[in-house]
């Protein structure tokens, strides 16, 4: 016979243990990866699983049999959580979900020791969920540079199901899982073999895949890297210019409301010069923490300068920019900043302007909003100005509103 059962197993526990030993080598030394992370969980306990099967007719069925099964449901759980971290980049918004899975495994766990009979089906429906779910997950992809790899993902994941579907009614109609005395002849069934082999196949798939994720995952924070502040963690000046050019390309095509916000920290350097710089840092952090905590997910915030912060609004107009405004300063003045040295309280100068047509670039909006952002000073701080003429000027203009803050 060309196919063997436990030369099978072998190899594939073998190749198990080389590629979860190096993934599991990636996981530590990139351990804010966290795609990867789950990755890898999911690698571990599935070579622990295979482990276990080998030893059919070896060991008691409570471990050859029931614990395999249950951590293929958990391993196909941390498949989907990796690929949910890979594309959507978010935890899991409710305990629904889990507290569903954990009662499948107490349920089937339940079935399998009171000698329940076809208690497969209850093993194999929530993998089946979970594989349809990833599917899910991965269809939801935006980024033009993760699509090949997603493509990768899906094809796996499709193949997988097919297996599912040609095995399970081979295993509740031919073979009892539940008794290694009645499950010995799949072992020299050819079929079951070949089918066998077409899994261990798609395992060592999943394995590629699971490296291809990562990959793709270092060049994306490699990039993010590069685009980002390091002190606040909000995008940088080079970052900003890139976004700003396509927003503004793309208001000037679609002919949709473009709103900038220029946003300054007042008297910011007195927090260095009485605290010290490290109070200056957190504070910092914290402004653009809570700024971020204020605006839209599709918004844009980025640090400009050592104090200065801008950020774009698509698809805004001038009133709803001007309450954003106002929402960030009222948010920032109420805001308690704890540092070492001290408590801190800081307000901010807002300056507001839109994209007025064809014709109007990114540099001639910059330019207005800083206009705006100093009439806002000269005005006395802690409030917001806005400025929508296209010949600015650094002397005060007719098209300046200025709206202060009430004292």
């Amino acid at each position: 016979m060309l196919l063997n059962y436990q030369t099978l197993f072998i190899c594939d526990v073998a190749t198990g243990v080389v590629y979860a030993g190096a993934m599991s080598i990636l996981a530590l030394h990139h351990p804010q990866l966290r795609a990867h992370r789950w990755f890898t969980a999911a690698a571990l306990i599935g070579l622990l699983r295979n482990a276990l099967l080998g030893t059919l007719g070896t060991l008691p069925l409570v471990l050859s049999i029931l614990l395999p099964s249950l951590c293929n449901i958990v391993s196909f759980f941390c498949v989907y959580m990796g690929f949910r971290w890979a594309i959507v980049r978010r935890p899991l918004q409710s305990r629904f979900w889990p507290t569903v899975l954990a009662v499948e495994l107490l349920t089937f766990a339940t079935l399998f020791l009171s000698g329940f009979s076809h208690t497969f089906a209850f093993s194999i429906t929530p993998i089946f969920a979970l594989c349809v779910l990833s599917i899910q997950i991965l269809r939801r992809n935006q980024d033009p540079e993760m699509r090949t790899v997603v493509r990768a993902g899906i094809t796996v994941l499709v193949a997988h199901l097919t297996l599912i579907a040609i095995r399970t009614p081979m295993v509740l109609f031919r073979y009892d899982v539940n008794t290694s005395g009645h499950f010995r002849p799949a072992r020299q069934d050819p079929f079951w073999l070949a089918t066998l082999a077409c899994m261990m196949f798609v395992s060592a798939c999943f394995f590629v895949v699971y490296l291809w994720f990562f990959e793709r995952e270092m060049n994306r924070a490699l990039r993010l890297q590069v685009r980002t502040d390091a002190r606040t963690g909000v995008l940088n000046v080079r970052a900003m210019e890139d976004e700003a050019e396509r927003e503004v390309l793309r208001a000037a095509r679609k002919r949709t409301a473009l709103s900038v916000l220029a946003v300054d920290i007042d008297f910011f350097k007195q927090v260095n010069d009485t605290h010290g710089h490290a109070a200056g840092d957190i504070a910092l952090k914290k402004v653009a923490e809570q700024m971020l905590s204020q605006i839209r997910g599709g918004d844009v915030l980025a640090r400009t300068g050592g104090e200065e912060f801008t950020i774009l609004l698509p698809e805004t107009g001038l009133t709803a920019a001007q309450e954003i405004a106002e929402r960030l300063r009222s948010s920032i003045a109420a805001l308690d900043i704890v540092t070492e040295a001290a408590v801190v309280h800081l307000t901010i100068s807002v300056g507001i302007t839109m994209h007025l047509g064809n014709g109007d670039a990114w540099p001639l909006m910059h330019r207005r909003a800083d206009v705006a952002l100093y009439r806002a000073k000269r005005a006395g701080r802690n409030c917001v100005a806005v400025c929508m003429e296209k010949n600015w000027a650094p002397t005060p203009l007719p098209g300046v509103v200025e709206i202060r803050a009430e004292r």
